[in-house]
């Protein structure tokens, strides 16, 4: 299941758990099409719960509109990703390298708080400095 719910007019949380389905994909891809054409500069808080899954048909509805991820990522300004699982921690900070121009951060669940106020602009430090 994905559900897309606005946190300010410039950031959205995108909340990923159990299994996508190609209509989730879809619903999603729609919410985001209507999102970027009203935000020139959008910021990201994807939250990963549990172990996520995708079926076979939303990975090919993923490609299938691939042109729209592309018009995705390049209006994306901040994405942190918040993940239970390593894996999703792991193919996040692999993505990350491979969308150039955009500041991902990736947070275990207990930095959640981190995160939302790295995506909503409260600091421009995605963690604390250390001593």
């Amino acid at each position: 299941m994905v559900t897309i719910n606005p946190l300010s007019s410039r950031a959205i949380e995108i909340v990923v758990e159990g299994e996508v389905t190609r209509d989730d994909v879809n619903a999603a891809h729609n919410r985001l099409a209507e999102l970027v054409q009203d935000t020139p500069e959008l910021d990201v808080l994807a939250d990963f719960r549990g172990n996520p899954s995708a079926s076979l048909s939303a990975i090919a509805e993923e490609v299938r509109q691939l042109p729209l991820v592309i018009r995705v990522m390049r209006s994306l300004g901040r994405v942190a990703i918040i993940a239970d699982e390593g894996w999703v921690r792991t193919v996040s900070r692999m993505e990350s390298a491979a969308i150039p121009g955009v500041r991902f951060e990736v947070y275990e669940r207990r930095e959640g708080a981190l995160a939302r106020a790295w995506v909503l602009r409260g600091t421009d430090q995605p963690r604390p400095a250390l001593p």
